[in-house]
């Protein structure tokens, strides 16, 4: 591994639900490199691994612009779009096959014209695999150029810096649309504390045991969310009580409930 990469930060388009899987084995069983994920929703978003003194960090491109890659590279206007492939073509016996191009049933969201700009004769399979992957690549890098030339004009951040588009959206507004003297009033929680807070978001769980009743009344409370935002806020710097009484307290309280019998 090249000295010079040391530090530098990766993009893989759909890193933690696809290509990490086919990377993942080879990292773990080299024992010369360590491995350090984050993890999101039951998927890998950054893979930052050592080998010897050199630290790579692979993001998910995913997390930060959503959507297909050829949809992302239109939407870019990117001079590199994503090429024509025959997936269903490719088998475990014909890796090296050069011949006559695959029908177009093998190709998927192909046009007549489309497949008609491919060249008939000597297709080579390993030339065609190579050439696509080579578009993805470039087509990936020049859409997050764009991306993050567009992010620092107009917020002075660089992407590379955050691992998700939630985070990257929540740091711009800080840093460009909140009044300064608001910005520090309202305080990101992080740590054991914010593991504690995450314990009480139960929202949506519900079971139900008893499926009939003879006679009851059903109630449907809507729009509790937007109505809570409308309320005071807890904001500043959180502070741990031992207080009991619900009345004299404003925040997050960790309690054992007792339903009437």
């Amino acid at each position: 591994m090249n000295d010079e990469l040391n530090g530098y930060t990766f993009y893989v388009h759909n890193l933690g639900r696809f290509y990490l899987i086919f990377i993942f084995k080879s990292l773990i069983l080299n024992k010369n490199i360590s491995m350090t994920p984050i993890w999101k929703d039951n998927a890998i978003i950054s893979l930052k691994f050592k080998y010897n003194q050199i630290s790579i960090t692979l993001l998910d491109s995913l997390q930060l612009i959503s959507g297909s890659l050829e949809g992302i590279l239109k939407s870019f206007n990117c001079k590199v779009q994503k090429g024509y492939f025959p997936y269903e073509f490719v088998k475990n016996n014909n890796f090296f096959y050069i011949g006559d191009k695959p029908s177009i049933e093998y190709y998927k969201n192909i046009t007549e014209l489309g497949y008609k700009s491919i060249p008939t004769n000597n297709w080579s399979l390993k030339k065609e695999t190579l050439k696509y992957l080579k578009s993805d690549i470039e087509g990936l890098l020049e859409a997050l150029i764009k991306f993050n030339k567009n992010v620092f004009a107009k917020y002075n951040l660089n992407i590379t810096k955050f691992k998700t588009l939630p985070s990257l959206a929540i740091t711009s507004y800080f840093s460009s649309y909140l009044p300064n003297n608001l910005n520090k009033d309202i305080k990101v929680i992080k740590g054991e504390i914010e593991k504690e807070l995450r314990t009480s978001y139960f929202g949506g769980n519900v079971d139900v045991f008893i499926n009939k009743i003879e006679k009851g009344y059903h109630y449907d409370i809507n729009s509790q969310y937007p109505k809570a935002m409308l309320e005071d806020m807890p904001i500043g710097d959180p502070v741990l009580s031992l207080e009991t009484d619900l009345n004299k307290i404003f925040g997050f309280v960790h309690g054992e409930i007792t339903c009437p019998s």
